[in-house]
């Protein structure tokens, strides 16, 4: 049974709420989400909407120019999960009250082409990334492109709160993101490239600066840009020496190449971690120290996971994956 939460009362939850609703083709956002923002403004609680042009013009228009009300772009929030969550954390931080009240951003819908599993992930770490800030986030959804999505599916699984026609409720679907994660982590693997020849196999690497040399000769007839193959070596790279420092030899590295995707795997003979919520947030903030490689090989690669080598659980492979 959900609960509903009246949206003029004072918040039982007192950290981030993340409220799903899925736009209907044709559907007028400003009748449903307008009176919300309304009465934050009366309250003189500040609104950030980060919505395509159309969107946001309706928003502002039903709020009548009233209230402290930013406009922020939506470029940076549909690029890759770990860079959209610290864009929308940014953008948060930057406008988050510090006098006890609460922002209330609203961001979407997302085109109809993004990648939807880009998509569930970047939903399910908003609940991770945001979980202490004063903040009421409207995530409003758009029915995707991609055969058999459902993006009221993807709603109730990575929002804790719906919007619906009896104001917010409580999502009893809702999953914790950590669970969530690593049930797509284990769907993509193993990965189908890894049934084919790899590209590149250095076993047994025991070498940083030969390892980089193959990888940038490699790339260089890759489809990737200049820039991106950089990012990917740096990646690679991180993951490797970590592997190395952390794990237990031998590290074996191999790369696939495709005109679509490239996948690497940093297999070593450790224990794997399984914290999928690991590195989606600098250590500390201190380049100098060290201990952020992981945060640093999210943000170069379109996907980044770690599992057990094999079946019995021996050994641990980190797949970092690029869409060329």
């Amino acid at each position: 049974m959900t609960q509903r939460i009246e949206e003029h009362q004072p918040h039982e939850h007192q950290g981030y709420r993340h409220v799903g609703y899925v736009l209907s083709p044709g559907e007028d956002v400003a009748t449903v989400v307008g009176p919300i923002l309304s009465r934050a403004v009366a309250e003189g609680e500040p609104v950030v909407i980060a919505c395509p042009e159309t969107v946001a013009s309706a928003l502002t228009a039903a709020l009548q120019d009233a209230g402290d009300v930013h406009l922020a772009p939506t470029e940076p929030l549909a690029d890759r999960p770990p860079a959209a969550l610290a864009a929308i954390a940014r953008l948060v931080d930057e406008r988050v009250p510090s006098t006890g009240r609460r922002l209330h951003l609203v961001t979407g819908p997302g085109g109809p082409d993004a990648d939807p599993a880009a998509w569930v992930q970047t939903e399910a770490l908003l609940n991770h990334v945001l979980a202490e800030r004063p903040v009421d986030h409207i995530c409003l959804l758009a029915p995707m492109a991609a055969e058999g999505s459902d993006p009221w599916a993807v709603a109730r699984a990575t929002h804790p709160w719906l919007l619906t026609s009896e104001g917010t409720v409580r999502n009893p679907d809702f999953r914790p993101p950590a669970e969530l994660l690593r049930e797509l982590q284990r769907a993509g693997i193993p990965d189908p490239l890894e049934e084919t020849e790899p590209t590149l196999a250095m076993v047994d690497m025991d070498d940083m600066r030969a390892l980089r040399r193959a990888l940038n000769r490699v790339l260089a007839e890759s489809a990737l840009s200049a820039d991106a193959a950089q990012d990917f070596v740096l990646a690679i790279d991180e993951v490797t020496a970590n592997a190395t420092e952390h794990g237990i030899p031998p590290v074996d590295v191999k790369l696939w190449c495709t005109p679509e995707r490239l996948l690497c795997a940093v297999t070593d003979r450790g224990t794997a971690f399984e914290d999928p919520l690991a590195g989606y947030g600098p250590a500390h903030g201190d380049m100098a120290v060290g201990g952020m490689g992981l945060w640093l090989a999210r943000r170069s690669v379109d996907s980044l996971t770690a599992a057990p080598a094999d079946d019995s659980g021996d050994g641990c492979t980190v797949r970092l994956v690029v869409n060329a």
